[in-house]
């Protein structure tokens, strides 16, 4: 195990619970700002977004590194083709995680995952658009992803009406099958960070409840507070 792998792993049993701030900006500018506002202590993660990085490229993750703090860094890459190349950029610009698509085929999943170790960094296997979430959690469990994510979208939770906060018993048939570290996204607004917690969640991934908040700061620390972590 490499040391950045150390680092995520003591990060949480020293803290117990993590949370990620995603910054699903266009706007580089507007995603700093975010950032800047909240407190980067040990159990915050700062998320390059998906639309982040389409739209200004790698050089966000960097700039998430850069600001100083003693958060973690992860891209949402998502990747679904040479999980090595693209793994190897968002880590070569300084990201403690990476996100890999579930729904991709096992090879590809397989590469992210030995990159990431390569660098010592630890890989996501996001089950977004994945029909049979147990199967797509026992694919991932067998190319050894650190991290399973149950991940609400965006389009599902507006055309369904639901979100993370629906899922507390699928949340904890993930855990429980997955028996390594859970991560949840999808709507989650800071009060409902119990919720999923108990449910099984380690690390909790909140967009929109925290940067569309009147103040990003409060919602932060009211989702911290009630993530009731050690840190």
């Amino acid at each position: 195990m490499n040391c950045l792998t150390i680092k995520f792993i003591e990060r949480l049993e020293k803290c117990g619970k993590l949370l990620q701030v995603a910054l699903d900006f266009t706007d580089i500018n507007s995603a700093i700002s975010i950032a800047s506002s909240v407190e980067r202590r040990e159990n915050l993660i700062l998320e390059a977004g998906t639309p982040l990085i389409k739209s200004y490229g790698i050089n966000s993750v960097k700039l998430l590194r850069s600001l100083k703090g003693n958060h973690l860094v992860f891209a949402d890459l998502k990747i679904m083709d040479v999980g090595a190349l693209e793994a190897n950029l968002a880590f070569n610009n300084g990201a403690d995680a990476v996100s890999v698509s579930a729904a991709t085929n096992i090879e590809t999943i397989k590469e992210t995952v030995d990159e990431a170790n390569k660098w010592g960094g630890i890989v996501y296997g996001d089950l977004i658009g994945v029909d049979d979430i147990l199967k797509g959690v026992e694919k991932l469990k067998n190319s050894k992803v650190h991290v399973a994510l149950l991940h609400i979208g965006i389009d599902v939770q507006v055309k369904m009406g639901v979100t993370a906060g629906n899922y507390a018993q699928l949340i904890k048939k993930i855990k429980d099958n997955f028996g390594g570290i859970v991560a949840v996204a999808g709507g989650i607004k800071p009060e409902e960070v119990p919720l999923v917690s108990s449910a099984g969640a380690d690390i909790i991934i909140i967009g929109g409840g925290i940067t569309k908040a009147k103040d990003p700061y409060e919602a932060t620390n009211i989702a911290i507070k009630n993530l009731n972590s050690k840190c």
